[in-house]
């Protein structure tokens, strides 16, 4: 007996949910029909169909853009190095070196028989260099080594702001192999280097 009423009590509660919500429809379905008689006709020309707006909502618009994180990544400064410190320092006094080499020998201010290797027979070596954006005078050192080794260290005025100078290295036979001369500025920072051989 209780299951006949539990279950009728059931049914007459889905009965009455049912003809609420047929009702709630039909009443939702006059209102609209309402609205839109109240509406201008050119409105209702402008008004897209219920599949247009279906598909207007689900396109992505042109103007929206998913937003992307910047590519770039932030890097941290480097911690400026004692060479980094000399550079900074002979660019900041406008030192720079340009036409640097080494020669046979330099005539008129100008180069004669540069190269990288010079045979076992030569006598002298010169290293020429133009000073460029020197803003007062100065001076630059030029530091002559033989397999590493401090063989002379030459130190030349600047006195213009385009001032070509040099120096020259007597050459003992026995000296074959790698050279370098390397040019700094009065306050030390490299300016220059410049490998040869003698063969």
């Amino acid at each position: 007996m209780m299951k006949c009423n539990y279950w009728g009590i059931v049914c007459a509660i889905v009965l009455v949910l049912m003809s609420s919500v047929s009702a709630w429809s039909a009443d939702q379905a006059l209102s609209e029909t309402t609205k839109a008689a109240q509406v201008p006709s050119e409105a209702m020309e402008a008004a897209p169909s219920p599949s247009e707006a279906t598909e207007a909502a689900q396109a992505p618009s042109e103007t929206m853009k998913p937003v992307q994180a910047p590519s770039e990544t932030v890097k941290a400064a480097p911690v400026p190095s004692e060479t980094t410190k000399q550079e900074t320092a002979a660019s900041q006094n406008g030192f720079s070196v340009a036409d640097a080499v080494v020669c046979q020998d330099v005539i008129d201010r100008m180069p004669i028989g540069s190269g990288d290797v010079f045979s076992q027979g030569i006598a002298r070596v010169y290293c020429f260099c133009r000073v460029m954006g020197a803003e007062d005078e100065s001076s630059i050192t030029q530091n002559w080594y033989y397999k590493g080794t401090l063989k002379a260290s030459v130190k030349l005025p600047v006195r213009s702001s385009n001032w070509r100078t040099w120096s020259s290295k007597s050459m003992i036979p026995g000296w074959t192999g790698e050279w370098m001369v390397e040019i700094l500025s009065a306050e030390g920072a490299p300016l220059e280097s410049i490998v040869f051989y003698i063969q």
